[in-house]
């Protein structure tokens, strides 16, 4: 399917339960795997988030993928490419509306999370992992802040359409001029413009209104006369006030 897509990278490995596709993923950059090895989990039982947390991936609720990838990319560029490729596939199969909040969340029109990203870098290689809630109903999320795209549009996706059409936009986006991709980021953010509160490691507390992103991926916040630069992988929390 994603040569049928005018997609280089190889057919995605499927494994019914593993501990963490991103671990999976960069072992096997470790091993040799060529730009764009995809691994997809089932279920994962130790599931990797931002600072170290871990999760459980419940059996057959979402699609959890993690994709080898090697081309020079800054590592805090490809959180912005990754949330995109989630945005986009959901406009292809005519899926929820969704926006994208600054580091790595994507959300639906009613301010539910329904992706998330988590970037890793190893020497080998820089792995983006994409974890999509897909077929939870709302007794099921694992969180009450979560949502769902069968809540959102009352319909379970083919998830071979759904890997195939986020593959194939993560590898355009990927490849794509970064001037590019961040203009469409801006566009789909529902932080920028935002007064938003940021919690840094030591305590300090940030307040101000997301005014952009630079070309690092990096938040810039207006605090006053000060413009301050929020590096993601500094923040311990990022709230958007309304």
């Amino acid at each position: 399917m994603l040569g049928e897509r005018g997609c280089p990278w190889p057919a995605p490995r499927y494994v019914e339960s593993t501990g963490s596709t991103n671990a999976d993923a960069l072992a096997a950059a470790r091993a040799g795997a060529i730009e764009g090895t995809c691994i997809v989990a089932g279920e994962q039982t130790a599931g990797r988030g931002r600072h170290g947390r871990t999760w459980v991936s419940d059996p057959g609720a979402g699609l959890w993928c993690s994709t080898v990838l090697r081309a020079g990319l800054e590592a805090t560029r490809l959180p912005i490419a990754s949330a995109l490729a989630v945005v986009d596939a959901a406009r292809e199969l005519s899926g929820p509306t969704l926006s994208i909040k600054w580091p790595n969340d994507v959300l639906a029109a009613g301010g539910g999370k329904i992706a998330g990203i988590l970037v890793e870098a190893a020497p080998e290689a820089i792995v983006a992992g994409i974890g999509i809630n897909v077929d939870y109903p709302p007794e099921a999320l694992p969180d009450p802040r979560a949502t769902s795209w069968f809540i959102e549009t009352g319909r379970h996706p083919d998830r071979s359409e759904l890997l195939a059409a986020l593959l194939a936009h993560l590898q355009r986006r990927t490849t794509q001029p970064f001037e590019a991709v961040l203009a469409d980021y801006r566009d789909r953010s529902s932080t920028l413009g935002s007064l938003v509160r940021v919690q840094l490691p030591g305590g300090e507390e940030v307040i101000g209104t997301a005014e952009d992103v630079n070309e690092s991926g990096h938040l810039l916040i207006r605090t006053g006369e000060t413009l301050r630069t929020i590096i993601a992988g500094d923040v311990l929390h990022a709230t958007i006030q309304r």
